[in-house]
């Protein structure tokens, strides 16, 4: 625990080098709600997350750590999926829902299913 607390200062510093370097585009569509999906450690910063907008946003955003996504989710959804190896199968099976429902999706992961199926 003592290694990974001091390195947390080197994460933080990578992990704003991954952002600025994050391939982002632009949305058109009205996004009415948010769901966060994805487990264990990968799902936390969605839930850190929703905590620390949750007195700012005008929109429900869902923190989901199953397989499905809630029968709400449309093309006005954004569902960010979260899974550092790629291959969880839960938040696979829930990606590939939002895809067939037209959710805008964004993927938070380091490569794997996720990174080959989100282009």
């Amino acid at each position: 625990m003592k290694a990974l607390v001091s390195k947390f200062t080197s994460q933080l510093e990578e992990a704003l080098h991954i952002g600025k370097e994050a391939k982002l585009t632009s949305c058109d569509k009205d996004i009415r709600n948010v769901v966060i999906t994805g487990l264990g450690g990968s799902g936390i910063g969605g839930t850190i997350v929703a905590q620390l907008v949750a007195n700012e946003i005008v929109i429900p955003v869902i923190i989901n750590k199953d397989y499905h996504l809630p029968n709400f989710v449309n093309e006005n959804t954004l569902v960010i999926a979260s899974s550092f190896s790629g291959n969880t199968e839960e938040t696979l099976s829930a990606l590939s829902i939002a895809q067939e429902k037209g959710a805008e999706i964004a993927c938070i992961t380091s490569g794997g299913k996720m990174l080959r199926n989100s282009n």
